[in-house]
């Protein structure tokens, strides 16, 4: 009996055991496989994801509990960063920017500033601003910005890109006979190296080049004729070729043209990132500092010696002698006082200035065809503008004359190489008054000498000319402008209000003209300091003010209406068309804004920030009108919002931000 009962009780034992087995082992199977395999790749990424949530859920069926893992979803998005501007003062540079993560604004969001030498400064962010100073002791396209959210995902990204810092040409001055070598006395040309990013739009280049174009920084890729960054083309696009000398770790590059340049021809300088494709690897064009970084694009146009400047020889002058050339007009008329006739008749001039009246339109192509002088990049063009300086007779809009931007008495200097309008400013002394009150500082650009003084007798210019007060009317581009907004007073209109970069232009577009009847009042727009087209270069150039008139309108070469670009932009260009006025609709105007406001177009290394996504989305979320009107669909007019008075012209050139509607 005793084994029998021993037996039964054991067998009992081994079916109690061998259920609870088959119920117990599928659920810790179950919950084994929910659980990530122990490697230390995934080891890392369980420490740094978000927390993994267990919960005990009890199930009806037999009693039992399963196990249920759940995971949040991983937060693998980094912070976005962007430096907006850069401003050099005599302590130092301030650079700032904004910074933007997906997660709330509560979450810890880490910022460093990191030096050359690894050493990181904390940097705290203001409701998605920062800034820092510093004194820069390296090149400022070293320093890195980083920022780490509370995922540990990390953006770092370097200040600035490394830029070009000069282009430099050979340019002809003059030709003269050197009288001290034996008769036949031999012919040698002047010529001067001439910085043309310091310059725009340089004439009188020599017709053999040897350009020196120095960079920012040291490269590492390979340079030659087959890897060469750089494009030189005509105004028809024809590529011209040029022989690449470059030393490996180095900041310079030499480019050699391995023919001559046409004479009197325009030519276009060009390394543009976002027309040259960035995969070097591929054996395609591309230039990279040490540290990878592309360098920033940059277009510069210049205009060769003509024939007739380069062949015609100043006779009976040494160079001694002739530190007046400068003053001499247009050409060395003393050398050759019948180059006067070309405008002016003696016996039979149609005006008080002895010129001919049924040239009152061409004098100035009847040379700048490409006969004798360089030939104008639209004299061929059918567009007329209010700008129009060709010679065509049926015009529906009368010719503006080159002598409202250009002096044709001045003669070519390598600081106004284009024969720019000038002006005189003098600071007259204490005692000198008008109507009791002093005279003080006089701008010829605002008040003419004339209004004083007599016409009769040039003595006051002089004057003016010997202080230091002569000045030509800049109209800076890309490279040279600066954008500072300076004020002149005088007895009679008080202050006065000037962009020293666009003079040229504003000694039309102003107020005072517009109430005449004449142009539109643009100055006004340019000395609002809330303009949202104030901005800071980042790429290397000088910019700290209003955009520059050149990167919205082109004078001479413009295929649109209103001197309208067909191009806009220095990286990721977008083309823009308007050829009749009748065009120029609220959606056409809107469509001009998002050539460049699209988040890809970049000007001066600024980023135009884009107002909807992909999916035609606002990215303007201020309430539901406003990302209505910033939607893709949308047929908002930007003026609507952009200006205090609902002109697109004011919208255009000084975009403000109003009230939220």
């Amino acid at each position: 009996m005793t084994p029998s009962i021993h037996s039964k009780n054991y067998i009992i034992l081994i079916v109690l055991l061998f259920f609870c087995l088959t119920t117990i082992i599928p659920t810790v199977t179950y919950a084994e496989e929910q659980l990530p395999t122990a490697n230390p790749s995934t080891f890392e990424e369980t420490v740094t994801s978000p927390t993994v949530i267990v919960e005990e859920t009890p199930t009806p069926t037999n009693g039992s509990e399963l196990i249920k893992a759940t995971t949040e979803e991983a937060d693998t998005v980094k912070p976005s960063i962007i430096v907006k501007n850069i401003t050099l003062q005599s302590d130092g540079i301030t650079v700032s920017g904004t910074i933007s993560d997906n997660q709330p604004t509560t979450d810890t969001l880490t910022m460093n500033l990191i030096y050359p030498d690894g050493q990181k400064v904390s940097l705290v962010p203001d409701n998605g601003e920062w800034s820092f100073k510093t004194v820069v002791t390296a090149k400022l396209n070293h320093y890195k910005i980083e920022a780490i959210d509370a995922a540990n995902n990390t953006t770092e990204i370097f200040v600035q890109r490394p830029y070009i810092k000069s282009i430099t040409m050979n340019v002809f001055k003059y030709r003269q006979k050197d009288y001290e070598s034996p008769e036949p006395y031999k012919e040698e040309d002047v010529t001067a190296n001439v910085n043309i990013l310091e310059s725009d739009n340089i004439t009188r280049v020599s017709l053999n080049q040897t350009i020196i174009i120095e960079l920012s920084d040291t490269l590492t890729n390979s340079i030659d004729n087959n890897h060469n960054p750089f494009i030189i083309n005509d105004k028809n696009g024809k590529e011209i070729p040029f022989d690449i000398d470059y030393t490996p770790l180095s900041n310079k590059i030499t480019l050699t043209n391995q023919v001559a340049l046409n004479p009197g021809e325009t030519y276009y300088l060009r390394f543009n990132p976002s027309l040259i494709s960035l995969d070097y690897n591929y054996g395609t064009r591309t230039l990279v500092d040490d540290l990878t970084n592309p360098f920033y694009s940059i277009t510069k146009q210049f205009t060769t010696v003509s024939n007739a400047a380069k062949n015609f020889v100043i006779n009976a002058y040494t160079v001694q002698e002739m530190n007046n050339l400068q003053q001499l007009p247009h050409g060395s008329y003393n050398n050759n006082v019948n180059n006067c006739t070309i405008c002016h008749n003696t016996h039979e001039g149609g005006n008080t200035s002895l010129e001919n009246k049924d040239l009152a339109q061409g004098y100035c192509m009847a040379c700048h065809d490409g006969t004798t002088g360089p030939k104008m990049v639209n004299f061929d063009s059918s567009i007329k503008s209010k700008h129009e300086t060709q010679k065509i007779t049926n015009h529906d809009t009368k010719s503006g004359s080159c002598t409202a931007c250009h002096n044709p008495h001045l003669t070519w200097s390598e600081d106004n190489p284009n024969l720019l309008n000038d002006h005189y400013v003098y600071d007259h002394k204490a005692e000198d008054t008008w109507e009791g009150n002093a005279v003080g500082k006089i701008d010829s650009n605002i008040q003419l000498c004339e209004a004083c003084h007599g016409r009769f007798t040039y003595s006051y210019k002089s004057l003016a000319e010997e202080s230091g007060g002569y000045n030509v009317l800049h109209y800076r581009q890309e490279t040279t402008a600066i954008g500072n907004i300076t004020e002149t007073q005088d007895s009679k209109n008080g202050t006065t209000k000037h962009v020293d970069d666009y003079d040229l232009c504003f000694t039309c577009h102003n107020s005072e003209k517009q109430l005449k009847g004449g142009t539109t009042d643009i100055l006004t727009y340019y000395t609002n300091q809330d303009s949202k087209h104030i901005m800071s270069a980042l790429d290397g150039s000088k910019l700290n003010g209003q955009l520059p008139c050149s990167e919205c309108h082109d004078t001479h070469a413009s295929n649109n209406i209103l001197l309208l670009k067909n191009k806009l932009g220095h990286e990721n260009q977008q083309s823009f068309s308007l050829t009749k006025i009748d065009d120029w609709t609220g959606q056409k105007k809107r469509e001009y804004c998002l050539t460049c406001h699209n988040g890809k177009t970049v000007l001066y290394g600024v980023t135009e920030k884009a107002i909807y996504d992909e999916t035609g989305q606002s990215l303007i979320t201020t309430n539901d009108t406003v990302k209505a009107a910033h939607a893709k669909g949308s047929t908002e007019v930007c003026s609507d919002c952009h200006s205090n008075s609902g002109s697109f012209t004011e919208a255009v050139h000084a975009p403000i931000i109003k009230a939220t509607p």
